[in-house]
């Protein structure tokens, strides 16, 4: 009778690290295109988006979470060691979601050693058949450089589309 109160402490107290009470491992794919300076850089999980990152890869870091009608990813590429469009960081504001589909997500992206960041309108999609699995894309948005003049737009997000699977739910 006891074990299954230890183990559900144990969740419980593993829960504010980060760790998953979903059973599975979280699970994201996709692909983001973005110009800098005439330059077209890809961020790609695999194969044009459609290989998901692999659990437990030092090449890759995974976050993603739905915390009050959020939901949140964070992607690093170690492998271009910080070269190039190696990092994004997306916020998807349910709150601004219309009809089921529309959302504004803000973000963050890096770019060797200069931060991008930007507020775009996006679809998002939640699955009927699993509440824990969303997909969503974006495009054709302006980003500054954190620093320079508002309204010089050095950046753009060409398109960006994600499908998440198993973040974390508080």
């Amino acid at each position: 009778m006891h074990r299954p109160l230890l183990a559900q402490g144990l969740v419980l107290s593993l829960s504010p690290f980060g760790c998953s009470t979903s059973p599975e491992i979280p699970e994201a794919y996709g692909m983001a295109v973005m110009t800098v300076n005439g330059e077209s850089l890809v961020l790609d999980t695999g194969d044009s988006g459609k290989l998901p990152v692999p659990g437990f890869d030092d090449s890759w870091d995974v976050d993603c979470s739905r915390l009050n009608g959020e939901t949140n990813l964070e992607l690093v590429d170690h492998s271009k060691d910080r070269r190039g469009f190696y990092y994004l960081d997306l916020h998807l504001l349910g709150s601004e979601r219309k009809g089921g589909d529309a959302a504004v997500v803000n973000m963050r992206m890096y770019v060797d050693d200069a931060l991008f960041y930007g507020s775009c309108r996006a679809t998002l999609r939640t699955s009927s058949e699993d509440s824990h699995e969303c997909r969503f894309s974006f495009a054709d948005c302006g980003l500054n450089l954190l620093g320079a003049a508002q309204d010089v737009v050095p950046a753009r997000l060409e398109f960006a589309s994600f499908h998440l699977k198993w973040c974390f739910v508080p």
